[in-house]
């Protein structure tokens, strides 16, 4: 599929999605967590780290923010590059980094930043309000970004992207009910 993307989107959103990978590996290096085993999903990595590896809430804070960090990174060092030096590839890596970033960031249970919602609720409550709260905030989350996907659906006619991604969530988030990292 990379081979018949003459866009360069391709190119650039599997560099984000490595460098998002990148900045959990690096994170979970510089925290002593060691990753056991990489396993490859639709929407990225997962690194699966030993059970009694963990350092604690806030470290998982730390690693599951990282990816998003990462790519957060990459954007503001780009930006200038594109200011000085505009060309078509800075352009869709800004944008991938982005989106990539921006997604990974919203609060629901399967992403990156649902994880770390969860972690920083367990360092104050109890594990069970925690996941109850972590999955009321992702279902008031995803409930809009669908109906805004059935939205942009109706109105565009053939893009179903957002909503595609919102049951994806959705469906991810029940079969994942109650397991964390």
């Amino acid at each position: 599929m990379l081979l018949a993307d003459r866009s360069g989107i391709g190119i650039a959103g599997a560099a984000a999605a490595i460098l998002h990978e990148l900045g959990h590996l690096l994170c979970m290096k510089w925290l002593g967590v060691p990753a056991v085993r990489i396993k490859c999903g639709i929407f990225g990595l997962e690194i699966l780290e030993e059970k009694r590896a963990c350092k604690g809430y806030l470290a998982d804070v730390c690693i599951a923010l990282a990816g998003p960090c990462a790519n957060a990174a990459a954007f503001f060092l780009l930006l200038p590059i594109q200011w000085l030096f505009p060309s078509e590839l800075v352009s869709r890596l800004l944008g991938v980094n982005a989106v990539l970033a921006a997604f990974h960031l919203l609060p629901v249970e399967p992403l990156d930043g649902g994880q770390a919602l969860y972690a920083a609720l367990c360092r104050r409550l109890p594990v069970s309000t925690a996941e109850r709260l972590t999955s009321a905030i992702s279902f008031l989350t995803l409930l809009p970004l669908g109906i805004l996907g059935f939205l942009v659906l109706l109105r565009s006619h053939y893009n179903f992207t957002l909503l595609l991604v919102s049951g994806y969530l959705m469906l991810m988030m029940l079969l994942k009910r109650g397991r964390y990292y």
